[in-house]
């Protein structure tokens, strides 16, 4: 009854509405955080599973600082495919050019290969019409074919510097690879833009599978010029792996600060409670309550505001998320963000801050049943 009648005293006082809106909008960003590493983390996921395109090599020219800048003797291919340890050779050269089509302008990453058909086999992608062939066809991507709302059959003009040529899209391609966003064409086509026939931008091959890895590798980096370097292409699974791996630990270092200041905020919440009810707490002992009586009304108190907090914080971070990414695709279209947040991590940033706002709150509660009530004199005029 005591009890009772303390929490009234203190819900009377009021709910506490600055530390309700600094824990909600402090659960407000590790909802958010959370709901987007989750989309990001599942879509990791299904490209790991999708993607398994191991013992890739690539050849560089050695000075370069990015594929785009790399020049190696297309004359490399050929040795390459001579050696017998090779079972895909793919020489590509990579562009940024400007598409004409339509009415709009758009700036686009070009990958001209040697043999398109064989290009798309290797990725493992589906075509949905024709591989290109002649010198003005080409294939688009799926992610850049949605983002511009390009179709089979659309044509239109693919432009570098002062060069250009007219190209028709015979097909479009989905491999779940980097190559979605961008337009597939023949190497005649880059030969064109840029005016050189001799060089590529790299050249990518696999080993094949009955040869040792390890002496197929030392004999071909004994027969390249010194003027390029052998690399072995990154493995999509265990680097988006490795990614998560990071991306979780960034996140659980960044909860632990949100946290942190969930707990301050509560101390100082609580100890003003504290001053502001001491009347309130003597009158209570003065009926009889017990010394930890003022230590549970401050805790419950703390968790009836935590709670309230956590579970608006909750709202507005699932809510904030998901108004964003329909904003971003409504003006994008090409960015198809889907944030979402699993019932387990919502209970556990539920209960984290309900905790941290408890930790916060135990001293000054626990310092409250040592304090004596002594009445203050006003004096009069």
């Amino acid at each position: 009854m005591v009890f009772n009648l303390g929490y009234k005293m203190f819900l009377r006082r009021g709910i506490s509405i600055q530390l309700i809106l600094a824990i909600a909008l402090l659960v407000a960003i590790l909802a958010s955080t959370n709901s987007i590493v989750n989309y990001i983390g599942l879509q990791a996921q299904t490209i790991g599973k999708t993607v398994t395109r191991g013992g890739v090599f690539l050849i560089l020219s050695r000075g370069s600082t990015s594929i785009m800048e790399s020049r190696v003797d297309v004359g490399l291919a050929n040795s390459l495919s001579g050696t017998g340890y090779v079972k895909n050779v793919l020489p590509q050269r990579m562009l940024t050019a400007t598409l004409t089509m339509g009415l709009g302008n758009h700036t686009i990453h070009v990958r001209a290969v040697r043999d398109v058909a064989e290009f798309l086999r290797v990725r493992g992608a589906y075509l949905n019409g024709a591989a290109a062939r002649g010198l003005a066809e080409v294939n688009v991507g799926e992610v850049l074919a949605k983002a511009f709302s390009i179709s089979i059959g659309d044509e239109g003009v693919l432009a570098l510097n002062d060069k250009h040529v007219r190209v028709r899209v015979v097909g479009i391609f989905r491999s779940q690879t980097q190559s979605d966003a961008e337009l597939i064409a023949p190497m005649e086509v880059s030969s064109i833009l840029t005016g050189d026939n001799h060089t590529v931008s790299f050249i990518e091959f696999s080993l094949r599978e009955d040869v040792n890895n390890l002496e197929a590798v030392n004999q071909i980096m004994q027969m390249l010029p010194g003027d390029v370097k052998l690399i072995q292409a990154q493995q999509t699974l265990k680097f988006l792996q490795q990614m998560n791996i990071q991306t979780a630990a960034f996140l659980n270092i960044w909860s632990i600060v949100v946290y942190a200041v969930v707990a301050a905020a509560s101390y100082i919440i609580s100890t003003r409670i504290i001053v502001e009810l001491s009347y309130e707490v003597s009158m209570l002992r003065a009926l009889g309550a017990e010394k930890l009586v003022p230590l549970i009304l401050v805790l419950a108190y703390t968790i009836t505001v935590a709670l309230l907090g956590s579970i608006l914080g909750i709202a507005l971070g699932i809510a904030g998320t998901q108004i964003v990414s329909t904003i971003l695709r409504w003006i994008t279209p090409s960015i198809e963000v889907e944030p979402f947040l699993e019932v387990e991590q919502a209970l556990q940033i539920l209960l984290l801050t309900i905790t941290s706002s408890i930790l916060g709150c135990i001293y000054p509660a626990l310092k409250s049943t040592r304090t004596r009530y002594v009445e203050q004199r006003y004096e009069e005029g």
